[in-house]
């Protein structure tokens, strides 16, 4: 039948929450703290490293360059799950029709279409700006998730996400000159960002019974 987001149960945890169980070794606080560090040092790096493809390499195809990135996610996953180094929880998903169709390919389709036009984006908008519109997408993902009944609006949480788009606002007024259609790839890729974070909260606890490890999501969804 066709799916149906509204009648889904309701998952017992945040949806900004999300996140991979600490590594042997390390504790709450110490993981947390060192993932936070990777994803602040790698993530710029990629970043730059995109820009410097699509202009000065003189490559102006976002949409392959994004696939690139996927190519290679998806090839590590399989890698890791075929030689057993992250076995599979779940293996009986990789054979299921229903999955596929109401989990695997619209969290798919969303994580293309997010990183297609956040690259299509970099044609038009500065790397600056790009990412101070990217602040944009924790507050679409909060109201997606009061919207649907996920989460339940909370003070600090909701003061801090309009303290983010202050901020965005005020430094996105420093741009002169903001072209319409960069503006628009960039707030459309927020958007479909949010909607998969959602999605991803909901279709996978309801479809595989409880979240799945991050390899073994990449795995079905890259």
């Amino acid at each position: 039948g066709s799916l149906r987001v509204g009648a889904i149960a309701q998952p017992r945890h945040s949806i900004l929450g999300m996140a991979a169980a600490p590594a042997p070794g390390l504790s709450g606080p110490l993981y947390a703290f060192a993932a936070c560090g990777g994803y602040m040092t790698l993530g710029p790096l990629l970043i730059l490293l995109n820009n410097h493809i699509l202009h000065g390499l003189h490559f102006p195809y976002p949409i392959a360059l994004s696939a690139l990135g996927v190519t290679f996610s998806a090839a590590c996953c399989r890698l890791l799950t075929l030689t057993r180094l992250v076995p599979l929880t779940r293996p009986e998903l990789a054979q299921s029709r229903a999955f596929f169709w109401r989990t695997t390919l619209p969290l798919a389709a969303l994580a293309a279409l997010t990183l297609a036009l956040g690259n299509a984006a970099y044609m038009h908008l500065t790397v600056g700006t790009c990412q101070i519109l990217k602040a944009l997408t924790p507050a679409i993902t909060l109201g997606l998730s009061y919207a649907l009944r996920l989460e339940e609006p909370r003070a600090p949480v909701v003061g801090c996400v309009l303290l983010m788009c202050c901020g965005t606002a005020v430094a996105a007024r420093g741009e002169i000159a903001l072209p319409r259609l960069g503006l628009l790839l960039q707030l459309s890729a927020n958007l479909a960002e949010a909607v998969r974070v959602v999605l991803a909260q909901r279709l996978l606890s309801a479809g595989a019974g409880a979240p799945l490890p991050l390899v073994e999501m990449v795995h079905h969804v890259a």
